[in-house]
């Protein structure tokens, strides 16, 4: 399925497990509310707390060969951007959250590509997980890859002939959720999972890098 969305980005969605889920204890929430991801660079062979690979790169040295890497840290106009390249090996890194998404219902992110990189090379992964399902407090974040009940894909990428900035894309999870999941309510849905993957259906080139900075949840 494809929503529309600002630069034309798509939206792909699958069904899993059940569990449920609060608020986040020590998630870097700003006094506005806001939760930062991905505005800093960290250690990718030992992510920092409620960050996990679900599928680790083969290689993650640092320094010289860290662009032979399928994920390492670029300087991008004088900002810090995690550097993919799916074409090098699969991957899937992701930060456990745990929030209403009708208390943060706005997520933006700002991506560029190089030339050879195409849209949807790589996706930003959400999971859902609905209150009503079990008991679970602000202690019960757990390690690893939680289970959920849905899942979002959202393509990162799009149009950028005659365009070299960043591209900033913004989008209401909740009117998402709502758009799939209907006679769930909305209400009882957090975000539990945020994570970001290689395509599994589309051959990169090998050639082709997307870059991604400033993960935001917002109010």
């Amino acid at each position: 399925m494809r929503l529309p969305a600002p630069r034309r980005i798509g939206l792909a969605f699958a069904v899993f497990y059940l569990l449920t889920g609060c608020s986040l204890p020590d998630a870097g929430v700003s006094v506005e509310g806001d939760l930062k991801l991905l505005y800093a660079p960290f250690p990718l062979n030992n992510p920092p707390r409620y960050w996990h690979y679900a599928e680790r790169p083969a290689k993650l040295d640092t320094g010289e060969q860290s662009k032979a890497n399928s994920l390492y840290w670029e300087d991008i106009d004088g900002r810090i951007a995690l550097a993919m390249r799916p074409a090098i090996d699969s991957f899937e890194l992701g930060r456990r959250t745990n929030i209403a998404v009708l208390a943060s219902p706005y997520l933006s992110f700002d991506w560029l590509m190089n030339a050879s990189a195409r849209p949807g090379d790589t996706e930003l992964i959400l999971g859902f997980r609905a209150q009503s399902h079990g008991d679970w407090g602000e202690s019960d974040l757990g390690a690893g890859k939680p289970p959920v009940d849905h899942v979002i894909r959202l393509p990162i990428g799009g149009d950028m002939t005659g365009i070299k900035e960043w591209q900033r894309d913004y989008f209401d999870l909740s009117a998402l959720h709502r758009r799939y999941w209907p006679d769930t309510d909305t209400i009882d849905v957090r975000l539990v999972w945020i994570g970001i993957a290689a395509t599994r259906d589309q051959g990169a080139d090998v050639a082709g890098v997307t870059y991604l900075s400033h993960i935001l949840l917002s109010r």
